[in-house]
């Protein structure tokens, strides 16, 4: 072979990937895979449009029927929150409101969930409205749905009751959650690694020591003067383990010598859109409680599983926080309390 011909053979190799590609070379690549859900409920009351508005803007009748209205909800621009008193709550931003006909807001459950967009229609007709619920999201949780009932019936008929009686139509507390969800800029993949490590667990969960392991307990910090509570691990799924759906899911009970009795809980994490993750925490059996404990501890649970949820989002961008802020200060992260 000539000089020039060895030239040639050695510019075609150095060219071979875009002259002759390898047949299975990753190529394709998902870019976005999101989901837009839309939950729409109705009821006709019968009472006259301006009775209806008045119900469900005013601070004082919404008391009685949803949730402690602390702000305007007829004040676009302002933050509003509908606390239940049970240590749960939604954080409200009215964007648009027209008197005795549209309300309608954004929500945030603990004020640092997912955004969902709620809009309120009164229609009157003589002596009776029509009251329609529009709950849109994009990427809710995969049972989004079935945890909001179909929609908003309950809450619908519970208006519909205050308007008819007056009386107080809102539960106190309720025997589920207390329930926290936080979105997270990474997969789910990465959100499982780096949440539930030894030094993840210690940052946003305050475990004392210990490991996410089946048959395990933990020693947990509650984060504020009333002590520890046990996590005792039942079950552990790590992505990809279990069918169908192979997301990650932690099985536990919590325990506190007050109690007398176990509260089951459930964590775990799934998509939300394309690079994106929803951690989330459940629990339920208050009812097997003291009765005199029930509503007191539910509050601090749910107090501590909201800053939780806040450490992990905290905890999952510390990399990022340190990246920007190497040169302006040491190596440091923030108190996780």
């Amino acid at each position: 072979m000539t000089e020039n011909g060895n030239r040639d053979a050695l510019a075609l190799l150095e060219r071979h990937q875009q002259v002759f590609p390898q047949l299975h070379t990753p190529g394709a690549r998902t870019v976005a895979r999101d989901r837009w859900e839309r939950l729409i409920s109705a009821i006709e009351i019968p009472a006259r449009v301006e009775e209806v508005w008045h119900a469900l803007v005013t601070p004082e009748r919404v008391a009685l029927w949803f949730g402690v209205c602390h702000g305007s909800l007829e004040a676009s621009g302002q933050d509003v929150m509908l606390d239940f008193e049970d240590g749960e709550y939604f954080l409200i931003r009215p964007v648009h409101v027209e008197p005795r006909s549209t309300l309608r807001y954004l929500t945030r459950w603990l004020g640092i969930g997912q955004a969902t967009v709620v809009t309120w229609t009164l229609e009157g007709a003589g002596n009776a409205t029509l009251v329609t619920v529009t709950e849109e999201a994009t990427n809710p949780p995969w049972d989004w749905q079935t945890w909001n009932g179909g929609g908003w019936p309950g809450i619908l008929d519970q208006l519909a009751a205050h308007v008819r009686t007056g009386t107080r139509w809102r539960w106190p507390w309720r025997r589920m959650g207390p329930y926290a969800q936080v979105e997270l800029p990474v997969s789910l993949y990465a959100a499982w690694d780096t949440l539930f490590c030894a030094s993840g667990l210690k940052y946003w969960l305050l475990s004392m020591e210990g490991a996410i392991e089946a048959g395990k307990t933990l020693p947990i910090m509650m984060g504020d003067a009333s002590g520890v509570m046990q996590m005792v691990v039942d079950e552990v799924a790590q992505p990809g383990q279990k069918p169908p759906s192979f997301l990650p899911h932690v099985a536990y009970r919590l325990q506190r010598p007050s109690w007398g009795a176990d509260v089951p809980g459930r964590l775990w994490l799934e998509p939300a859109g394309w690079g994106k993750s929803l951690l989330q925490a459940f629990h339920y059996n208050w009812e097997s409680l003291p009765a005199g404990l029930q509503l007191s501890e539910r509050k601090i649970l749910a107090g501590y599983w909201a800053d939780a949820a806040r450490r992990a989002a905290q905890f999952i961008n510390l990399p990022m926080m340190i990246a920007s802020q190497a040169q302006m200060k040491p190596d440091t992260a923030p108190h996780n309390w």
